[in-house]
């Protein structure tokens, strides 16, 4: 685990992702009812996106979680980002593509609201709006954006 958490802290001295804080909520109100079916419910603008459902969390120790949405055949992009104490950290899009390979757009502002009764019962319920940096057209808008209700594993 301690290894794990010096490999985080070399990677994100290498990559100047762009953190922000955490908006903690008493409750987060909203439509969460997606989350009978799915843990995300999302939209987003970036390169091979045809929609994604399911965000997954992971605690990698006491003030770390690790946060991912999941690929599939028709969706290459994936939100990937850590929550450490009260900061989103390393918040990006990795674009694993068919045509280009691997690919990371660093975010540049964010915001993300986060229920803390849920996170103290081990539950990720959050509401965020994230935008990336697209150096292929700095004109086009990237973002993601949208709910998240989801067991921390």
């Amino acid at each position: 685990m301690k290894y794990t958490v010096l490999l985080l802290g070399f990677v994100f001295c290498l990559f100047p992702f762009k953190d922000f804080d955490i908006q903690w909520v008493e409750n987060l109100d909203g439509d969460f009812s997606f989350s009978r079916k799915h843990s995300l419910k999302c939209e987003a603008w970036c390169y091979e996106y045809a929609g994604a459902d399911e965000m997954k969390a992971k605690r990698l120790s006491k003030d770390t979680i690790e946060c991912y949405t999941l690929a599939n055949t028709a969706t290459h992009s994936t939100l990937n980002f850590y929550i450490i104490n009260n900061v989103v950290s390393n918040p990006r899009i990795e674009l694993n593509s068919i045509v280009d390979g691997k690919l990371i757009y660093e975010c540049n502002e964010g915001n993300i609201k986060i229920d803390k009764k849920a996170m103290q019962k081990g539950i990720l319920k959050a509401e965020f709006d994230m935008k990336f940096d697209h150096p292929e057209n700095p004109d086009k808008l990237m973002f993601w954006k949208g709910k998240i209700y989801t067991k921390i594993n």
